[in-house]
């Protein structure tokens, strides 16, 4: 979220989108649906134009992606449309659930979060690194070092990235 609100990458969701994390979130971790609200609240003030409407009528297009996920890739060609980008990325876990063939013809990828995270850290060093100071400078209880968020970032499944910030403070 941070490297969108300094405007390293533009960041796009839908309101489904918005919905499918906040229930996973809220059973996985068992955070409260009112913290996750304000959090979603932050987020769409934070990223301006993130939020995309209007998508829909892009799912038939992504026949051989997951039903469940068609939404997400409607959404990124939505997205794409709107920022004039050449590619949009889907950053997801569950690569799998998206075809890759569907996708490339209409300017999309996937990659996961770590991998994402590490391209943009080799392209942006210096504002990659600005997003997560200021990540950690935010978090209050409990506060965290920037080494203590790399090992956290590192259990969450970004181990590449984790070691990347962890080698650019030392």
């Amino acid at each position: 979220m941070w490297l969108a609100a300094g405007g390293t990458i533009r960041a796009h969701w839908t309101n489904e989108i918005h919905e499918e994390w906040m229930r996973n979130v809220e059973r996985d971790y068992g955070i409260a649906h009112s913290v996750l609200e304000r959090v979603r609240k932050l987020m769409d003030h934070a990223a301006g134009d993130a939020l995309i409407t209007h998508y829909r009528h892009h799912e038939h297009l992504f026949t051989k992606t997951d039903t469940k996920d068609q939404h997400v890739a409607a959404a990124a060609v939505a997205a794409r449309r709107r920022s004039r980008a050449d590619t949009v990325t889907i950053i997801t876990w569950n690569l799998r659930d998206f075809d890759r063939r569907e996708l490339a013809k209409v300017g999309v990828v996937t990659e996961t979060p770590d991998a994402f995270l590490c391209r943009l850290f080799e392209k942006f060093p210096e504002e990659v690194i600005a997003a997560v100071v200021r990540m950690q400078s935010n978090l209050r209880n409990p506060s965290k070092t920037v080494r203590e968020c790399a090992e956290t970032l590192a259990t969450q499944g970004l181990r590449n990235f984790a070691e990347l910030i962890a080698g650019a403070i030392d």
